[in-house]
């Protein structure tokens, strides 16, 4: 699917897409853009599972009830339970029928984990099913890798995807000759998740992918976590307490990247670094020469925010962002 464009280099188009978070809806969108946008390769960045299980307790004979998003449900076992389910799983949730007292019982002994690494895991295979089904014949080749909210668990699941290619912490060459290297891991947050990493740990990983490189400066960085200080990695900034600060009525924001991937980036001058991780900071930042971006995430309200970039061998031609 390479073309020429009216040029003697050959150009590819390169799509990009991160944090989804576990919904179904923007997982079905980033696929079918893949032909939307006329892509010769899809890049998923991590973050790929969801961060919540939504219970639907079982109140007797065939009714179930729930609250999402500010509405009660009390619904019959059928169609319309299943839509609900549906809707759920558009906004990353994972719906569970819940026995009254199940979830708060396993919470207790403390096999809470287990289900919902278990709903991951059964919704990520899903997806590399119907990715086999919606991009091998359109023959685009597609790169997935975890995010540091993503279990190690599902890592397996990706190895083994019947299409694509799990890259995280690889060297890789796309079909457009770009090389290509990929780390999941974030630096260190608040929050405790699955994959972190030290700035300096980032930082040995990343370089110990560039030292295989055969031409870092025309290669490809998908380095889950933006580079610290450009913009592109602004959060709200947090107290002690984990608590949102604000001043003059408006909520104080500040650089959450990270300081390894900045410090290799300066270093290294690849031709095109692509990030997510901090979902308020869409946009797009030159270190030196090269284009660090960053879609952001509004997988919250099932739209998919996208990036594309058209590809010369030493260049970056057009870029854009999209968002549907």
């Amino acid at each position: 699917m390479s073309r020429f464009l009216g040029s003697k280099a050959p150009r590819s188009v390169l799509y990009f897409a991160t944090d989804i978070h576990g919904s179904e809806k923007c997982f079905r969108k980033f696929l079918n853009g893949g032909k939307a946008y006329g892509a010769d390769i899809m890049v998923l960045g991590g973050d790929i599972a969801g961060k919540a299980i939504q219970a639907m307790t079982h109140k007797g004979g065939s009714t179930y009830e729930c609250t999402f998003r500010g509405a009660h449900y009390e619904i019959e076992e059928g169609s319309e339970l299943t839509e609900l389910e549906q809707l759920i799983s558009d906004f990353g949730y994972y719906p569970y029928r819940a026995e009254p007292g199940e979830l708060a019982a396993m919470q207790a002994e403390g096999t809470m984990e287990a289900l919902f690494v278990s709903l991951m895991e059964q919704r990520v295979q899903r997806w590399m099913q119907l990715a086999d089904e919606r991009l091998r014949p359109l023959d685009i080749p597609v790169y997935w890798m975890l995010g540091n909210d993503d279990p190690s668990e599902l890592a397996t699941i990706l190895d083994e995807a019947p299409w694509g290619t799990h890259s995280d912490e690889k060297v890789l060459k796309l079909k457009s000759g770009h090389e290509f290297i990929s780390l999941g891991y974030s630096n260190v947050t608040p929050w405790h998740s699955y994959r972190e990493l030290a700035d300096d740990e980032i930082d040995r990983r990343v370089m110990k992918m560039v030292d295989q490189l055969e031409d870092p400066s025309r290669a490809i960085f998908n380095l889950h976590v933006p580079p610290f200080d450009t913009g592109i990695d602004e959060a709200p900034v947090l107290d002690a307490n984990l608590t949102v600060q604000s001043a003059a009525g408006q909520v104080k924001m500040g650089p959450v990247g990270s300081t390894g991937v900045r410090a290799v980036i300066e270093r290294v001058q690849p031709l095109l670094g692509l990030h997510g991780h901090i979902h308020e900071s869409a946009g797009s930042r030159f270190i030196g020469k090269t284009l660090c971006v960053n879609p952001g995430s509004d997988y919250g309200t099932g739209i998919l925010n996208g990036f594309i970039a058209t590809l010369e061998p030493d260049r970056i031609v057009a870029h854009q962002f999209v968002r549907g």
